[in-house]
């Protein structure tokens, strides 16, 4: 495979506005936006997609888009066919799966990524490596794929530098003779990743620490997750203990060092503003692995989830969880949990989508009683309560932006 830029080059400036073929784009109407959805087009039978936001309000609309000249169109010319969310600033979108642009939450203002590509995701359900990630200095960074309609398109794994809205950049962060796969980033731009070398396979078996400031170290220690100083963790099992390690990073220099030991089974890794957790979805089993207190707990739950979990939140001692099926709530304050929703809706709805916004779930179901394709919101009592019916869609992609 040819490979069109290497970690050599100097960074790439991304211009204000996005070039989509015969189309331009430079800002999107999305600033009253809680969440955005693609659906497919009636129109264009299947063939395109058009764009809705779900307002703070709770009112569905038609996303629409402004070229240059001011000129307002709707999303449904632009064929949108991916939302990632990269942290509270931005958010990255693809168009006709070939098209990546950078998107500001706050102003809806639009930059090209034209020359970066488009993020690579193959990626199951993760909390702690989605295909686009964030530093603690709002740098993005995700792996590209070879678009549909340019098959030489290189595979990088790129930092883009977003301090200056008027003069955004970006920089490959992988060497030139790999296929880079899954990543970490930690707060300070470190990031650790799996790879392969380009020939030689896609499964990612390799692994590097690319440092912030350049240059590699070749033999990292595996990592976990990022904790909420922002640097890497590690664990393994011994006799019934999580043995947790941190990696300390400063400059080019690398120590692991023992953090703590919990009793713990594993699972995956949340984290709130100042605690952080494991927690085993399937068995309900949360173990703390950090709070400001220093007095590690581990709690149990007796609930039971059916299929792949969906939608998941922490809100303070809060967790949520939410498969098609059910959803629950676990209350660590007083050890508590209920059911939010149960297969009971589904004997009325066919759940397709879930995402999760303070407190509410919003849904993409299909109501038995007519054939209606329907975006809802479900109540305490697990009720839906109907947003929009109008659009009639089985929606790609729904996610939360604030």
């Amino acid at each position: 495979m040819k490979r069109g830029i290497t970690v050599v080059l100097a960074a790439l400036v991304l211009q204000t506005g996005c070039e989509l073929r015969y189309r331009a784009i430079s800002k999107l109407d999305i600033t009253d936006a809680e969440s955005l959805y693609l659906a497919p087009e009636a129109e264009a039978r299947g063939t395109g997609n058009v764009m809705f936001k779900i307002t703070i309000e709770g009112e569905v609309i038609e996303v629409f888009y402004y070229n240059s000249a001011g000129i307002k169109s709707s999303t449904k010319s632009l064929n949108p066919t991916a939302i990632y969310h990269a942290n509270d600033e931005y958010m990255v979108m693809v168009f006709n799966n070939s098209f990546a642009c950078l998107v500001s939450k706050k102003t809806g203002a639009v930059y090209s990524l034209e020359n970066v590509g488009v993020p690579f995701d193959v990626f199951t359900f993760s909390t702690v490596k989605p295909p686009v990630q964030s530093d603690k200095k709002n740098n993005i960074y995700y792996v590209t794929h070879m678009p549909l309609d340019n098959p030489e398109k290189t595979i990088e794994l790129y930092r883009i530098n977003v301090a200056n809205p008027e003069q955004v950049f970006a920089q490959p962060v992988s060497a030139a003779n790999e296929n880079p796969a899954d990543f970490f980033v930690d707060g300070d731009g470190n990031v650790f990743y799996s790879f392969d070398y380009i020939g030689q396979g896609s499964g990612g078996g390799n692994l590097r620490l690319a440092f912030t400031g350049g240059g590699y170290h070749n033999e990292p220690v595996e990592v976990a997750w990022v904790g909420l100083d922002g640097k890497f963790y590690n664990y393994v099992f011994s006799d019934g203990f999580l043995k947790i390690y941190r990696l300390n990073i400063v400059g080019k220099d690398v120590k692991q060092e023992f953090y703590k030991q919990v009793k713990s089974d594993g699972g995956g890794y949340f984290a709130t503003e100042d605690r952080a957790y494991l927690v085993d979805i399937t068995d309900g089993i949360v173990t703390e692995v950090y709070n400001p207190e220093g007095n590690l707990e581990r709690y149990e739950f007796d609930y039971k989830l059916t299929g792949e979990i969906v939608a998941s939140a922490v809100e303070g001692m809060l967790f949520y969880f939410a498969t098609i099926q059910e959803a629950v709530c676990l209350d660590l304050e007083t050890k508590t949990w209920r059911y939010l929703y149960q297969s009971s809706l589904s004997e009325e709805y066919e759940i397709y989508q879930v995402t999760y916004t303070d407190g509410v779930f919003t849904v993409n179901a299909l109501r038995y009683s007519d054939g209606k394709i329907i975006m809802g919101k479900i109540d305490e009592k697990g009720k839906i309560n109907v947003l929009d019916e109008k659009s009639n869609s089985k929606v790609i992609y729904l996610t939360r932006i604030r």
